[in-house]
Parts: C-alpha cells; structure tokens; sequence
C-alpha cells in the first residue's frame, strides 16, 4: 500500500472544494514523473486540511511524558512525523529504564528525556515552522542551497541535514558557511563554456503567396 499525499497552496483551494477528487487527481497526474494514479486503487477517502497547526510542548513534566506528535507536531512537507515518534518513544525507553526497574530517579529520568528531546529536535522544528509560513530563503540558505546544487561535498551535508543526521548547528557551522561561499565565489570566476553552435548554414526562404 502507497500513501500519497499532496500540498497545494491556497490559490487550488476553490477547484479542491468544488470538486475535491477531481483536483487532486489533475494535480498528481501533472506531477514530473507523476506515480500512475489512473491504474491504482483509491481504498480510502480523501482528507485534508486548510490550516494545519504546528504544535511544541515540553516533553515531559513530573509523571508524564509525550511522545511523537503528543509533544512536537511538524509540518508535514519534511514527513518527519513518523520518525521522530519512534525517536522520541526510544529516547523515552531508553532514560526511564533504570527508574523503572527501580534503580533510579523517574523524574530525573523524564528531565534527562525533554533535554534529549530539546537537543535533538528542537532547531529542526524552529526550522521548519519558519520556512512553513511560505517566505523566499533567505541569504543563508540561499547560498547552502546553491552551494549544494554545484558541489558535490555541499550537496552532502545539505543531505545530512536534510535527512536529521545532523542539527542546525552543525549544517550551519562557520566551517560549512565558508565552505559553502567558496563553491560560490569558484563559481562565479569561473568563466562559462563557450557555446558550440552548429556552422551557419544559409537556407532558401520559404516562399509565400
């Protein structure tokens, strides 16, 4: 089973509302590459939603704990939410495992799990909640953007980030901001191929009555 989703802006929301089905077919049939939606079976209805709320809540609090979106709902752009549930249920396993079999502190051990939460999780959300307000990049990621699209080092650690392997910090370290300024600067003094153009070749013109 395939689940697909799309993310629309706001200008197809009348054609979503008058016709929800047909709108969200046309737009995955218009996709590069598109998936063969026509020769799949729907086995679900439809859903969606307008304004989906992003949500950050302490983790963890004496007694209690949340995990996965109980604790941090992110937008679903990045497809995160999965992840960072089964995260967030192994960091929560493996910090009240001693209180639990009563060789610890179990508030201790639920503060231990919201400062793993916080440093794991917290800048990527930051992140994700400020470019879901549909804003251009800014100067910084323009140019770790950029960087990435014409060097192959830049495009790994943008990947690295990207797949949550590393935090904000490290993706934006003044080592990886300078390396990332060269690639730029390298490309911008380095001068253009010329353009091999086919010799002239004159034709007769077409003639008209």
């Amino acid at each position: 089973m395939t689940v697909l989703a799309v993310l629309p802006d706001k200008k197809r929301l009348p054609d979503f509302r008058a016709d929800l089905e047909g709108s969200f077919l046309a737009l995955v049939r218009a996709l590069p590459d598109a998936p063969p939606i026509d020769a799949a079976e729907r086995i679900t209805k439809i859903t969606g939603t307008v304004n989906y709320p992003l949500h950050s809540r302490s983790p963890a609090a004496p007694g209690l704990a949340l995990v996965g979106d109980a604790a941090l709902t992110c937008d679903p752009l990045w497809g995160v939410g999965c992840a960072w549930a089964l995260q967030s249920a192994q960091w929560l396993a493996k910090a009240v495992a001693p209180a639990v079999t009563g060789r610890g502190d179990l508030d201790r051990s639920l503060a231990a799990y919201a400062r793993t939460h916080g440093r794991r999780l917290r800048g990527h959300q930051f992140l994700a909640a400020d470019y879901a307000k549909s804003r251009p990049f800014n100067p910084v990621e323009r140019l770790m953007f950029s960087a990435a699209a014409r060097d192959a080092s830049a495009a790994r650690h943008v990947h690295l980030f990207a797949a949550r392997l590393i935090g904000p910090l490290r993706f934006l370290s003044p080592v990886a901001v300078a390396r990332a300024t060269a690639v730029n600067v390298r490309h911008l003094r380095t001068p253009a191929p010329p353009a091999h153009l086919p010799p002239h070749r004159p034709r007769n013109r077409p003639r008209y009555r």
